[in-house]
């Protein structure tokens, strides 16, 4: 078959040595079953990792021509990790997936399958969940869906297959916070989704933890809702109008009765409640603040150290991302 398209499987990779050996077999598994059909290349982007990560990648990309590894001078975080194998990708297909084989490599060929069929954007829509937190990962979504009425009621996260035009869309988005899943779905046409088990991890514990699922949350919130901003409204109206009414039941009792009129325990508690809403808030406005205040320094998300691997750019020499569709065709 002549102009195969080639397939890279973009795959952020953060102290990841004892996966690296079964992730690499699982996914030439998947490879085996497309040859003839698409070259497939893997494209990992080392995190920072401080366990030996990088050297078994290195020593990858010496020895396999399918292998193209970009190191970053430290660990930027996973989001900054998904942009730059965005912003290096210079194929025709991207697929995007974690290192720990939670997103299954088998998804490849049903995800390859439909973009055949014309899908230009094609999401791994997660089924059952092997997580002990799944429950609140369910709470989020609904969350989510509930509030930000642009995003298509999937639930799904950074797997995903995207055409080479769809990921020329995603890099002209300058967001420095960035909860890719949106990106993706703002920057699509029609979704196609394919419905595939997420599994547990393989070695180790998530590299993401509570804190990041948590900071993740709140960065999708605020990108595409405005529920939480209009929540603060919400809790000021209701905050005066419960002043409102504890102010007329004062006055009423002490017009028309002899009761004595509550003192400093009441006064207490309203003054601790009104306190409370107040830092909430101010808390609810400083992270838009603060979000903001990134978005103005324009610091860029990540800095590059080394790239192992062949046929790369010579203008990823500088560090400077291919962004034209005539770039990608320079490779």
């Amino acid at each position: 078959m002549k102009n195969r398209p080639r397939i890279e499987i973009l795959l952020p990779i953060y102290n990841e040595t004892l996966n690296l050996g079964p992730l690499v077999a699982a996914l030439d598994k998947s490879a085996a079953a497309l040859i003839g059909e698409a070259d497939v290349h893997y494209l990992f982007v080392n995190d920072g990792s401080s366990d030996g990560s990088a050297e078994l990648l290195e020593s990858l990309a010496q020895h396999r021509s399918n292998v193209r590894v970009v190191n970053l001078i430290h660990n930027f975080g996973h989001s900054a990790a998904l942009a730059c194998g965005l912003d290096h990708f210079f194929g025709d297909i991207l697929v995007i997936m974690d290192a720990d084989l939670q997103d299954s490599p088998d998804a490849i060929v049903p995800l390859f399958e439909a973009w055949k069929g014309g899908a230009k954007t094609v999401v791994v829509e997660r089924g059952e969940r092997k997580e002990k937190t799944r429950f609140l990962f369910q709470a989020f979504y609904f969350l989510l869906h509930k509030t930000a009425k642009s995003l298509p009621p999937l639930n799904f996260g950074t797997h995903c297959l995207l055409d080479r035009s769809v990921v020329q869309r995603l890099r002209d988005l300058p967001e420095r916070n960035r909860y890719l899943p949106g990106l993706v779905a703002y920057v699509s046409g029609p979704i196609k989704a394919v419905k595939i088990d997420r599994g547990a991890r393989l070695h180790g514990e998530s590299r993401v933890g509570s804190w990041g699922l948590i900071q993740l949350a709140v960065t999708a919130l605020l990108s595409f809702s405005n529920f939480p901003i209009r929540l603060v409204s919400f809790f000021g109206l209701a905050a005066s109008a419960t002043s409102l009414a504890a102010g007329l039941a004062f006055i009423g009792i002490k017009i028309f009765t002899n009761a004595a009129i509550p003192g400093w325990a009441s006064l207490m508690t309203a003054v601790a409640f009104g306190s409370g809403l107040q830092l909430l808030c101010l808390g609810l406005i400083g992270e838009y603040i603060a979000r903001i205040y990134d978005e103005v320094k324009q610091r860029p998300l990540y800095l590059v150290g080394q790239i192992h691997g062949n046929r790369a750019p010579k203008t990823w020499e500088t560090g400077r991302p291919l962004r034209t569709e005539e770039a990608i065709h320079q490779a």
